[in-house]
């Protein structure tokens, strides 16, 4: 399972910023974490932390402040273990948090998925 399915399974099933400059990031540096993200089996969530720390780091400027705003809070937010469920459920995220995420990684994925063909 890809971590875009899992993470949209997960905060909907428990219904549950720092902002920082891109520096010369391009649309193909996102567009190659964007898909390691999107490679990752639901046995490895572990390392979706560090890797949405890295699509945060790599956000084009031409994405704008919105995409930006949205890598940094998915980076923040998910848990290190990478069980939003958990994480929801222990009281570690409320659903407003886990609601933010979920559109965060709406916004995300939004942006991705329109400039990583």
């Amino acid at each position: 399972m890809r971590i875009r399915p899992l993470a949209v399974a997960a905060v909907a099933a428990a219904l549950p910023l720092s902002l920082s400059a891109c520096g010369g990031a391009s649309v193909e540096d996102f567009c190659a974490q964007y898909e390691a993200i999107d490679q990752i089996q639901s046995d490895e969530t572990d390392q979706a932390k560090a890797e949405l720390e890295e699509l945060a780091d790599v956000v084009p400027d031409e994405a704008g402040d919105e995409v930006q705003e949205a890598a940094d809070l998915m980076a923040e937010m998910f848990p290190a273990d990478g069980d939003l469920e958990g994480a929801v459920t222990s009281g570690e995220l409320s659903e407003d948090d886990a609601q933010e995420f979920l559109s965060a990684a709406g916004t995300v994925t939004g942006y991705g998925d329109e400039n990583c063909a």
